[in-house]
C-alpha cells in the first residue's frame, strides 16, 4: 500500500471516528431545553380480596432420607389441607427446597450432627375470610415441623385503584409545578417527559398474630384492614416560550 492510500484509509477511519462520536454524544434537543422537574404522589384504599401465605415445614435427622422422608410426610399432610380448605392446585407452587448438613462445634472440631430438609411452598388464598382456619388446618396437619414463613394480603387485580392513584399523583405534580413556576415568573408548559412507581402495598401479618401461632389452643386472628394503592410518579414541564 503506497503513501496515498494509507493516507486515504487513515482520513476514512478519522471520519468513521468522528460520525460515531458525533452520534453517541449529541442529546436531543428536548433534553437540553430548561423545564421543570417535580414528583407527585397519590394513594387510594381498598379492601384486600387475596392472602398470600408462605409455609411449610424443616425436618432435622441423622441422614439426609430420614430428613426427607419426614418432611414430605408433613408436607404432603400441609399441602391436603389446603386443598381441602380451598386453595386450589394453580395457586400453590414451591418456593423453597434446599437440603443442608448440619454441624456442631465440639472441643474446636466440627462434627456432623445431621441434614436438615427445608421445604417452603407459596399459597394464594382466595376465599380471604378463611384465611385464620386454613392456617390453623395447615399448621395442625404439619404438626412440630411447621413453619410459616410470611403471609401478605393484596389486591388481586389493582387496576381500577392504580389508575384513580395515577390521577391523584399527576394532580399533585402539576400543583407543585405550577407553584414552582408563578414563583418563578414563568409559565408551564406540558408535560416533557413522565415516569412512574408504586402499586399496591401489602399488608404484612403482625408479630403478634405469629406469637399466637405457636400456643395449640389459639385460633389464629386474621385482621384484613385496608390495603394502600400508591403511585408516585416523576414529571418533567417544559417551560412556555421555550
Amino acid at each position: 500500500m503506497n503513501g496515498k492510500a494509507i493516507a486515504l484509509v487513515g482520513a476514512a477511519a478519522l471520519g468513521l471516528l468522528a460520525f460515531a462520536c458525533t452520534e453517541t454524544t449529541v442529546l436531543p434537543p428536548d433534553q437540553e431545553a430548561p423545564g421543570i422537574s417535580v414528583s407527585g404522589s397519590g394513594s387510594v384504599f381498598g379492601e384486600p380480596d387475596v392472602a398470600v401465605l408462605s409455609l411449610g415445614v424443616q425436618a432435622q435427622a441423622e441422614s439426609v432420607g430420614e430428613a426427607r422422608s419426614q418432611a414430605a410426610g408433613r408436607m404432603d399432610a400441609m399441602l391436603k389441607a389446603l386443598k381441602d380448605g380451598g386453595v386450589a392446585d394453580d395457586d400453590i407452587q414451591t418456593a423453597r427446597f434446599s437440603v443442608q448438613p448440619v454441624y456442631d462445634y465440639i472441643e474446636g472440631r466440627t462434627v456432623l450432627r445431621g441434614f436438615s430438609v427445608d421445604n417452603i411452598v407459596t399459597a394464594k388464598i382466595r376465599t380471604i375470610d378463611d384465611t385464620g382456619e386454613l392456617i390453623d388446618a395447615a399448621l395442625a396437619a404439619g404438626g412440630d415441623l411447621s413453619r410459616v414463613d410470611n403471609l401478605q394480603f393484596t389486591i388481586d387485580n389493582p387496576d381500577a385503584l392504580e389508575d384513580q392513584a395515577r390521577e391523584k399523583a399527576m394532580a399533585d405534580a402539576k400543583r407543585k409545578a405550577e407553584t414552582l413556576a408563578e414563583a418563578a415568573g414563568v409559565s408551564l408548559g406540558p408535560p416533557r417527559s413522565i415516569s412512574e412507581g408504586g402499586g399496591p402495598v401489602p399488608i404484612p401479618f403482625s408479630g403478634e398474630e405469629y406469637a399466637a401461632l405457636a400456643k395449640d389452643e389459639a385460633r389464629t386472628p386474621i385482621e384484613l384492614g385496608e390495603l394502600e394503592v400508591r403511585v408516585d410518579v416523576q414529571v418533567v414541564y417544559q417551560l412556555e416560550g421555550e
